[in-house]
């Protein structure tokens, strides 16, 4: 307060001269179309600039809120997609698909791990498969109400079945590199050629068939003649944002067969 009162008497005179410049437009501005014209077209345009940039925060700080509707379509157009225009081979099984943030992950090390923000509460269960709008990411292996744990491709223990399109099956595992995997032991009459289609090949109540990489080059094995591939991961692992998880519709009618018969 004493430094308020400081700065007022110090200044008293020039605060004065502008309060009586400033009443003075004002009074000539009533007398005067010109002058009133141009103090309201000033002023309007400061009171648009405020409305557009108080707007503007409201638009960022609303992103997030755009961004998880934009997931939930995202879902629900990919059920859509891959109940009607699943590869060949793809079983005709249907998912629920459930939008997850990535909240943590590596991407570094020999076993990564990726951390998503659902989990039971959403119908989260270890074993489901994951997937991004990009191709396969992984199966969870734990879940919390809220949390669930994922085990990616990017781990020692990440690999899966796989099949290239229209050709045989191998199986497909980490290179070691983000970008990168190794598919082996495709059968000698289905040699893979680049630019070849790679899809996941897990059981029914994981996940569909989805796109996991193209095909770089290949070789033989002198020892039975089966082929192996470098392949180009589809899935940018580096920089995961959204993932989904994916829910298999006739898991409880499955698990009750597969109950039956032991």
């Amino acid at each position: 307060m004493q430094q308020l009162i400081l700065f007022l008497s110090r200044y008293r005179n020039n605060l004065l001269l502008l309060a009586l410049l400033l009443l003075a437009v004002v009074r000539h501005s009533f007398k005067n179309p010109v002058s009133e014209h141009w103090i309201n077209t000033v002023g309007t345009g400061l009171a648009a600039t405020f409305t557009d940039a108080t707007n503007g925060w409201k638009i960022y700080w609303s992103l997030e809120e755009v961004n998880d509707e934009l997931a939930r379509e995202n879902a629900v157009l990919k059920a859509a997609m891959w109940s009607n225009s699943a590869p060949e081979f793809a079983a005709s099984s249907e998912y629920d698909y459930v939008p997850a943030k990535v909240i943590d992950h590596s991407y570094k090390k020999v076993n990564n791990y990726i951390i998503i923000n659902a989990g039971k509460r959403l119908g989260v269960q270890p074993g489901m498969g994951v997937i991004s709008a990009q191709g396969w990411v992984g199966i969870v292996s734990e879940s919390t109400r809220n949390y669930a744990y994922i085990l990616p491709f990017t781990h020692s223990k990440g690999g899966i079945g796989a099949r290239i399109e229209g050709k045989g099956l191998g199986q497909l595992s980490w290179s070691g590199s983000v970008e990168t995997a190794l598919l082996n032991d495709i059968e000698r009459e289905f040699e893979p050629k680049p630019g070849d289609s790679i899809y996941s090949y897990t059981r029914a109540e994981i996940a569909p068939p989805v796109l996991t990489g193209i095909v770089h080059s290949a070789s033989q094995s002198e020892e039975d003649l089966s082929w192996n591939a470098k392949v180009n991961l589809t899935t940018d692992f580096m920089n995961l944002d959204w993932v989904y998880v994916c829910q298999f519709k006739g898991k409880e009618e499955l698990d009750t067969l597969k109950l039956n018969m032991e």
